[in-house]
């Protein structure tokens, strides 16, 4: 039969899943072809529909029967994400020839120190797969790790958030003709602030703060708890306060708003712990106030009154502003944290959360109809445990070194009796149920690490966006995410995903 034209992406409401019981983790394979040959459709014309299933207990993973793929060859293991048709039976394509997503196996390494930027192939150490899986590859087969007139007072934002936009940009240019590159911690002078919001003393800051804020909480309200972004966008990870690395990354890759970077979505932690905490949220309020329809912020787990007395954001606000403001504008910003939205769905093939998918017994369409402001009050309830590890939990890596049994299903987490760890078989049963391709999450910093890793039989990724965090000597990153398509002018295709990295300092 004549294979159909692969013209369509694959939807959630297209797709249909089947999963039961727990297995052992896969990893990231191989596999010949490229985007445009990912097809949506089996040769007999019905649409391929999502599938994870295991074996209804662990031990009989042994002896249960892996697949071959119809399109390539390459093995399916028993647990593994996969495509089935409805109608041809012994048909069976892996999650690398069906309709999804097309990571890139190479990024965009920049070097601040020469200003090039150089294509480099990603490393092993941040594709993560257990050993079982490489002893069944058959060849060193490889590919690209181939992502209205308002009221007067909104119209006043706008104008403020314009104003510290542009303020930013020269920023960044600033930033980039240096010569010597330092962290965060080691740069930026006292007006630092004051320059960005455009304010000449510190009673006009507290003003634009409070403009910015009361401005980004009345977008939030009427934003979705699950965003739905377009792509081109790129993701950010973790900023921590660390407005240097932010502009770098602004500078080399792209600012919201341009053409390089459409769209961009901002997945938590914008606070705590880093020199310039203020500066950085001001900023991506002015970004979100400017650009509400292509910047999109997602809560982290240090968006939250308590955390931030903890890490010292509410230090760094009784610093930044008047001692009669700052209590009053620590508690502004706190209800800003409660209204901002949990999750953001690309293309509805990626599901964007900080810190990961807990249990995964729970949907995408549940998740929109969450109601906010969630106080951490709110959060901490045990009906709301799926939600308050949409911001804490862990994922097991594929390569851990722990026995068998514990790199699947959800486990304990050291973060805290409601957090917990998930294992590969998780991630991929919950994107099957949900029609989706992938999972992107940050919420982690590793030692010497490039920011970003591939997990989950590349289900998961894990971006973190400031460098050389905490002493970790990491380097930082962020994913852009496009349609294939774009450049032939068509829209459908297969969704890509490259990630684009800032050297450590170190």
């Amino acid at each position: 039969m004549e294979a159909v034209s692969a013209c369509c992406t694959t939807h959630a409401e297209d797709t249909s899943s089947e999963e039961e019981g727990a297995g052992a983790s896969a990893g990231p394979r191989c596999c010949l072809g490229n985007p445009a040959e990912l097809k949506p459709y089996c040769a007999c014309g019905k649409s391929l529909r999502r599938v994870a299933r295991l074996p209804g207990h662990h031990a009989l993973l042994a002896c249960s029967t892996a697949h071959d793929c119809c399109r390539c060859g390459e093995v399916i293991l028993p647990g593994e994400l996969h495509f089935r048709c409805r109608s041809c039976v012994d048909l069976k394509v892996c999650k690398d020839c069906g309709p999804g997503i097309f990571i890139e196996h190479t990024f965009d390494f920049y070097e601040p120190s020469t200003g090039e930027v150089e294509i480099q192939e990603i490393p092993s150490r941040v594709l993560h797969w257990r050993r079982a899986r490489q002893a069944k590859r058959t060849a060193a087969r490889t590919r690209s790790l181939s992502l209205a007139p308002g009221s007067e007072n909104d119209e006043l934002a706008r104008k403020v958030a314009f104003e510290v936009v542009q303020a930013a940009e020269a920023m960044v240019q600033e930033v980039m003709d240096e010569e010597t590159d330092v962290t965060d911690k080691e740069w930026g002078d006292e007006g630092l602030l004051e320059r960005l919001l455009c304010a000449p003393n510190q009673q006009q800051v507290c003003e634009n703060v409070r403009i910015l804020a009361s401005a980004a909480i009345r977008i939030f309200t009427q934003s979705q708890t699950v965003q739905d972004v377009r792509a081109p966008c790129k993701v950010y990870g973790d900023l921590h306060g660390q407005l240097r690395d932010l502009l770098l990354l602004f500078g080399v890759f792209g600012m919201p708003g341009t053409a390089e970077c459409p769209s961009a979505v901002f997945n938590g932690d914008f606070v705590d712990r880093g020199k310039h905490q203020v500066e950085v949220l001001c900023l991506l309020l002015a970004l979100k106030v400017a650009y509400p329809q292509n910047v999109f912020l997602n809560r982290g787990n240090h968006e939250e009154s308590q955390m931030n007395q903890k890490y010292g954001f509410a230090r760094a606000c009784v610093a930044a502003f008047s001692e009669e403001e700052s209590d009053d504008l620590f508690r502004l910003i706190s209800k800003t944290f409660s209204m901002l939205p949990l999750a953001s769905l690309i293309d509805t093939k990626v599901l964007v959360v900080h810190g990961g998918i807990g249990d995964g017994k729970w949907s995408v369409d549940e998740l929109r109809k969450v109601r906010r402001p969630l106080k951490l009050c709110d959060l901490q309830q045990d009906r709301n445990q799926w939600l308050w590890n949409l911001m804490w939990s862990d994922p097991i890596e594929d390569d851990e070194k722990m026995s068998s049994s514990r790199v699947f299903g959800v486990h304990s987490s050291p973060r805290g009796k409601l957090a917990v760890k998930f294992g590969w078989n998780v991630t991929q049963a919950f994107c099957a149920r949900n029609g989706l391709d992938l999972v992107v999450r940050s919420h982690q910093a590793k030692k010497c690490g490039l920011g970003f890793d591939v997990m989950h039989n590349e289900s998961l990724i894990r971006v973190f966006s400031a460098r050389d965090y905490e002493g970790h000597n990491n380097d930082c990153a962020v994913l852009s995410i496009f349609d294939d398509a774009e450049e032939e002018g068509a829209s459908g295709g297969v969704l890509v995903v490259r990630p684009q990295v800032l050297s450590s300092c170190s």
